[in-house]
């Protein structure tokens, strides 16, 4: 009889079967390649056949960890609609073949299904036809949720996100739009879709997660939209998904307050295979983290579940899978940690004894506050990343110079970064301090039967990541460099990719043409450090700003750094 726990809902995203043989050089995590899928031929059958034994070996595998529901995506590739064309509706039916069988696996496995969808997905032929008018918008997203809950009677719900996009680099006939634009939108839909989904018998969840595009941009964090999203929404059949903090997936940032808004049902959100620490590459432990935020909880209204991310996010070349074949020791044991410390209510020094044996706890425990170490204080700039700062509707996450997979070293994250940390020799201490924890790091991880290679791998990339910090916070000269350049080939020739991802090194040392007198006025003008506008925000950082910014990023786009036009959905999107 398996342990009793506290949540009914226990959510782990089922997307790693789908990434097997998904060699581009570098992944966008964010959700199923639908669109990219074999679905003719023999390699087709033979692709599929590989997912359903992967599928079979993930759910055992987290089952045994303590979750009781999968997501997959995504509704509009499974479900038909009158204006796909013939190839887009042969690529539909064999999609929805195969999702079929999947589910299958997973509910005789004893575990829920959910479907994710984006608000709204569209077709080049419906945008056509619909010319933008919203009411027939609805009427067609509503109707296309009605006729997947039809046809996958199975499902035993639908995950909606409002608030973001598909990435720029997805391709195919599908692609999903911002079509929410207020919280009052957001309501009136939610209310719309609640009554078919109450006759239906299935769940909605909607999540907050938001990139900062229109007036619904700021619902991650802002208390006042919340409340208006889920006003006069009460239902049973109804759950707000929120992550735990006030942005992404980050370090150092406080529990979000809308768990203790409204008394309508809520799950929080996880990530175990950490987009922004390596992906799951080496050891980043966020055990206590979920403590510290589960004794926060107490008192939240209505929690009912967890939900945790252990394949999706991020744009990177990392490409563990969790629970499949070797999988990704590092996410899974974030991942069961996670389910320890919510669902059972156990400590984490509990958790890590039901794993490993109290005999080994100590060591577990110090290699553990070791590499933690290292993520927060070498990674992170722990000054800047202390700091709460919002831009128009977002909080500025508390990492910079390091994302995703890439390290920079680019002068105008240099000359930023100076304008938010006053120690800066402290900055360029700790970025080196943390080296010290790798001999004993590797000591440790032999003993303990963990891999000294991914240990290794770390402490080469934080070295690099180090001398970064050098880069950012000393005075520059050619000999700094030279210094630089040298330590990129270094890096490369040690982790070749033929061999394993790494990091991309980004440098560019062209100086950025603005004095720092005027990164400080621009600093005072457009960044705030409450949550709340200021009058300045709504006249000039959102509005103006933007309207600035549509009619000239035409002729000065090619001036942005590329990382931010093309990763993602572009810096457009917290720009509408």
């Amino acid at each position: 009889m398996s342990e009793q726990g506290k949540f009914k809902w226990v959510i782990v995203d089922g997307i790693g079967p789908f990434f097997r043989s998904y060699n581009k050089r570098r992944i966008n995590w964010s959700k199923i390649p639908l669109a990219e899928l074999p679905v003719e031929g023999d390699a087709a059958d033979v692709y599929w056949r590989a997912v359903r034994e992967e599928m079979a070996e993930f759910v055992q595998r987290v089952r045994a960890h303590g979750y009781n529901t999968v997501t997959l995506d995504d509704v509009a590739h499974v479900t038909l609609h009158e204006s796909y064309t013939d190839a887009l509706k042969l690529r539909v039916k064999r999609l929805a073949k195969e999702m079929r069988i999947l589910i299958q696996i997973i509910k005789n496995a004893g575990l829920r299904v959910l479907m994710t969808s984006d608000v709204v997905p569209m077709t080049a032929t419906l945008v056509e036809g619909m010319g933008g008018r919203r009411s027939e918008i609805a009427r067609y997203f509503k109707a296309l949720l009605e006729n997947f809950i039809l046809e996958f009677p199975e499902v035993d719900g639908v995950v909606l996100r409002l608030g973001e996009g598909d990435g720029k680099d997805v391709k195919g006939d599908i692609n999903n739009s911002l079509f929410i634009e207020t919280a009052k939108q957001a309501n009136v839909m939610l209310k719309d879709l609640l009554e078919r989904f109450k006759f239906h018998q299935r769940v909605l969840v909607c999540r907050t997660w938001t990139v900062g595009a229109y007036p619904v941009g700021d619902l991650i964090w802002h208390r006042k939209r919340v409340r208006g999203l889920l006003s006069g929404i009460e239902s049973d059949f109804f759950i707000l998904s929120l992550k735990y903090g006030e942005s992404d997936f980050f370090r150092y940032l406080p529990l979000n307050h809308a768990f203790f808004e409204t008394s309508v049902q809520k799950v929080i959100e996880f990530q175990a295979r950490r987009e922004y620490e390596g992906a799951g590459e080496y050891p980043s432990f966020i055990g206590w983290d979920v403590e510290r935020y589960a004794q926060e909880l107490v008192g939240a209204n209505n929690l009912v579940g967890m939900s945790v991310w252990v394949q999706t996010g991020g744009w990177h070349a990392f490409s563990r899978r969790a629970y499949i074949g070797e999988g990704s020791y590092w996410v899974e044991l974030n991942s069961a940690v996670t389910v320890q410390v919510l669902q059972y209510g156990r400590s984490v020094d509990e958790a890590l004894s039901k794993f490993y044996g109290s005999i080994k706890l100590e060591q577990v425990r110090r290699f553990l506050e070791l590499s933690t170490e290292v993520i927060m204080k070498g990674l992170y700039v722990e000054e800047f990343a202390q700091q709460k700062w919002f831009f128009r509707r977002v909080r500025i996450p508390p990492l910079l110079h390091v994302y995703w997979d890439c390290i920079f070293f680019q002068h105008p994250i240099k000359k930023v970064m100076k304008h938010f940390v006053e120690d800066e020799q402290k900055a360029i201490r700790d970025g080196y301090a943390v080296l010290e924890n790798f001999e004993e790091m590797e000591n440790l991880a032999e003993k303990l039967g963990w891999s000294v290679e991914d240990v290794r791998f770390m402490h080469d990339s934080y070295k690099l990541i180090a001398l970064a910090r050098g880069y950012i916070f000393a005075p520059y000269t050619p000999e700094v460099k030279e210094r630089i350049l040298a330590a990129k080939r270094e890096y490369k020739a040690l982790h070749p990719r033929s061999q394993r991802p790494r990091y991309r090194v980004k440098t560019s040392f062209k100086r950025l043409e603005l004095s720092s007198q005027k990164i400080a006025l621009v600093k005072r003008l457009f960044f705030r450090k409450k949550r709340g506008y200021r009058l300045l925000d709504h006249l000039v950082t959102i509005h103006l700003l933007g309207y600035i910014y549509r009619l000239f990023h035409k002729r000065y786009e090619h001036k942005i750094p590329k990382f931010a036009r093309k990763s993602a959905m572009g810096i457009d999107a917290i720009l509408k």
